[in-house]
């Protein structure tokens, strides 16, 4: 399936509170961001925003948005899905607010445009900054930013040449090597970005039942803009991406039941406390031939085009995003696959279409009122079906949604201190699934949701580089179909959930340039959360579909800080408490065992999420001649996340270090690096499974079924060592 690229060196990367990138003076470097539709210093905008330059991402060895996330206090992002499905859907979890099935709550935007798949094998090498933005973005983002956007902004050409070759080795049989060339077409009127990257990586972990390596995977990416700047009051600019992606089986794992060690006496069993960190896998691949692992395609085009008129712009930002893929997959993970007739060995085949376009008008940034409003329309298309290696099939349809939305902001000086901004987006929502071939036959089914999204903002710059922030914004996230036509119809939709949001903020510059240090806390409540809980089919057979829970009551905080402390040596570190817990929830399917007829989760940590999240760094620079040498580490620390609302099983702490020695010369850097250093095997995730491989026995009064709780986790990325080398002329 792959070819392998073999031999590997010693290195270290690092990375810490973001948007720190040393300037002249020994100053920190003004970074402006996008995150309200508008150019702005990242100090001047009364959000919470973490901040990546490319420089940051190329120092750090930021390869993804898992990688991102590990350095972004509040802000976490699983490799793997639900079932290991390397090419499902992204799930981010930002301030605690998490979910196991049905959609993300936060999403990731490309150029402003929604990336609604995996996006682990996007080339982080054309990204010239990663935003991530926290709290309710839908006034101005729209659809399934409910807790927070993930923007990533792409290069554009330059007015200089520039060409640049990249070479990264590491142990682990990973190697990728990239070219990226951009420049003038046509003196200051014309101008080209173009990229082409190949990655591969051979895996670390062993499946015992042939002693093949899983996790192995390999990415081709090709991207390509075209900017236009025919006058001063007209640019375009032209995006096309394609990426290929051809990976093995994943690597996870399953604690089976014989690791179970509490509520023994009840039909299910359970496990209570970290989860065992297991070193292999045991899945039936031989039984998949070339069809096992992720083959997937993907397409993605879109169009910005601005007009400057005087006193206002207008400006229209359109995408188009196609992915084909298979995944063959062990479902169990055990060696009883075959026992079964092959019912848990499957083939996933999905094809997803997006298309969206948003114009925008907006007034002179300048002037004491500002105003800006636009129209948004999006459409999905996405056919999934499973293909059993028993000959069956079970065709899931076609999932549609059809959005669209109107949207505004109002900003006000009311003084040269005090500015109010009034933000406000309604929405139509209109989810469906088209399964004709499902038995038994369904007609289209469909359900339309529409809301109302404001946010209100005062922020107060009452000092040179100081401002204090306030904010009230309402989050909602789009309504679930359970499509299984089975499922008794009146469960059939999960409403939209809903949250009223309040953020007190503090974003200082201080030491003539040398320090920043934001601080940010805020309360959410959280109803109509979207939830799994399990029921039965009109079959009998058991289930897990989306439903609403009750309440959950979200606070918390969020540090930053970041100083300079000679033109040599700088640091910083960041906090975040996300402390979401539930207030109003009855669980009856398994509550009411655990605790002898309470269905109550109230008071339980939300899963999938860490309570407690910080990193810190330092890095330290000498000149070497005439050339500037550096070494930096980075920290980073996530608190346990449990497998489920139960809180009984999680994943224990996770404590990761980065070290990374560089040389930076005129044309060549040149850099050692490891990752993890202390190899810490923390699984990122715990999912509650069932163990099909050990039995128990049916018939007394408690039992009846003879599945047994198992829990399924992604293996940790052991320890790594590597060199990077970059070429520029």
């Amino acid at each position: 399936m792959r070819k392998r690229m073999g031999l590997f060196a010693f290195t270290l990367a690092f990375a810490g509170p973001a948007a720190l990138a040393q300037q002249g003076g020994g100053e920190i470097e003004e970074i402006v961001v996008t995150a309200r539709k508008q150019e702005e210093r990242i100090q001047d905008v009364p959000l919470t925003i973490s901040a990546f330059t490319a420089t940051e991402i190329s120092e750090r060895g930021l390869s993804d948005v898992m990688d991102i996330s590990q350095f972004t206090p509040g802000f976490s992002f699983e490799k793997l899905n639900r079932f290991g499905v390397q090419g499902g859907g992204s799930r981010p979890v930002i301030r605690g607010q998490s979910q196991i099935l049905g959609g993300a709550n936060a999403s990731i935007f490309v150029d402003g445009i929604l990336y609604n798949d995996s996006i682990l094998s996007f080339p982080f090498d054309i990204v010239e900054r990663v935003e991530v933005i926290k709290g309710p973005q839908a006034a101005l983002f729209g659809r399934a930013t409910f807790a927070g956007a993930i923007n990533l902004i792409t290069q554009t050409g330059a007015n200089e040449p520039e060409n640049k070759v990249s070479l990264r080795l590491a142990d682990h049989e990973e190697g990728e090597i990239s070219f990226l060339s951009r420049g003038p077409l046509a003196g200051d009127a014309a101008f080209y970005m173009a990229h082409v990257r190949y990655y591969t990586y051979g895996g670390y972990y062993r499946n015992t039942l042939d002693n093949q390596l899983v996790g192995d995977e390999e990415s081709v990416n090709l991207n390509l803009s075209l900017e236009l700047r025919p006058s001063d009051s007209f640019s375009a600019r032209f995006n096309l991406g394609y990426g290929k992606d051809d990976d093995g089986a994943a690597a996870v794992t399953l604690q089976d039941r014989t690791y179970n060690n509490c509520f023994l006496e009840i039909a299910r069993q359970y496990y209570c406390g970290e989860v065992v960190e297991l070193d292999s896998t045991e899945q039936n691949l031989e039984l998949f031939g070339d069809d096992i692992g992720l083959d997937k395609t993907a397409w993605r085009a879109s169009a910005q085009l601005e007009w400057d008129l005087g006193g206002f712009a207008v400006r229209s930002n359109t995408g188009y995003f196609n992915a084909d893929s298979t995944y063959g997959y062990d479902v169990d993970i055990t060696s009883n696959s075959t026992a079964l007739g092959g019912t848990f060995n499957r083939i996933a085949v999905s094809d997803r279409r997006e298309w969206s376009t948003e114009l925008l008008v907006s007034t002179d940034p300048g002037s004491a009122t500002r105003l800006l409003g636009g129209v948004y329309l999006y459409q999905s298309r996405r056919d999934f079906r499973e293909d059993r290696l028993n000959g069956a099939t079970v065709d899931q349809g076609e999932a549609r949604t059809d959005n669209w939305a109107v949207f505004g902001s109002a900003a006000r000086d009311f003084s040269d201190t005090v500015t109010g901004t009034l933000e406000l987006r309604y929405a139509s929502d209109k989810i469906g699934n088209d399964n004709p071939g499902s038995r038994p036959a369904l007609p289209l089914i469909e359900n339309t949701f529409k809301t109302w999204s404001p946010r209100a903002t005062l922020d107060w710059k009452y000092a040179d580089g100081r401002m204090l922030y306030g904010s009230v914004a309402v989050g909602n996230k789009p309504g679930f179909i359970n499509a299984n036509p089975l499922l008794d119809p009146s469960l059939r939709f999960a409403e939209e959930e809903e949250s009223l949001n309040f953020e007190v903020g503090a974003k200082n510059t201080l030491n003539n340039g040398r320090t920043t240090m934001n601080v940010a806390v805020y309360f959410i409540d959280w109803t109509k959360q979207q939830l799994t809980t399990t029921g039965s089919l009109s079959d009998g057979r058991p289930v897990s579909y989306v439903t609403n829970a009750g309440e959950t009551d979200g606070k918390g905080l969020e540090l930053e800080v970041a100083h300079v402390f000679s033109d040599q040596f700088s640091g910083g570190f960041g906090y975040a408490l996300n402390d979401a817990a539930f207030s109003e929830f009855d669980e009856f399917s398994e509550q009411v065992r655990f605790t002898d007829g309470d269905p109550s989760v109230a008071g339980n940590q939300t899963p999938n999420a860490s309570k407690h999240m910080a990193n810190a760094f330092a890095r330290y620079e000498w000149p070497v001649g005439a050339n500037t040498a550096y070494i930096r580490a980075d920290y980073a620390y996530a608190s346990r996340k449990y497998a489920q609302i139960f809180n009984h099983a999680h994943s224990g702490d996770q404590n990761l270090i980065n070290l990374k020695l560089g040389l930076d010369m005129d044309q060549w850097q040149l850099s050692l690096w490891a990752r993890n250093l202390t190899d810490d095997r923390t699984p990122s995730t715990v999912i509650r499974f069932v163990d099909f491989k050990n039995f128990l026995p049916r018939g007394d009064s408690a039992r009846t079924s003879g599945f047994v709780r198992a829990f399924q986790y992604p293996l940790a990325d052991p320890r790594q060592i590597g060199a990077t080398a970059t070429y520029t002329f």
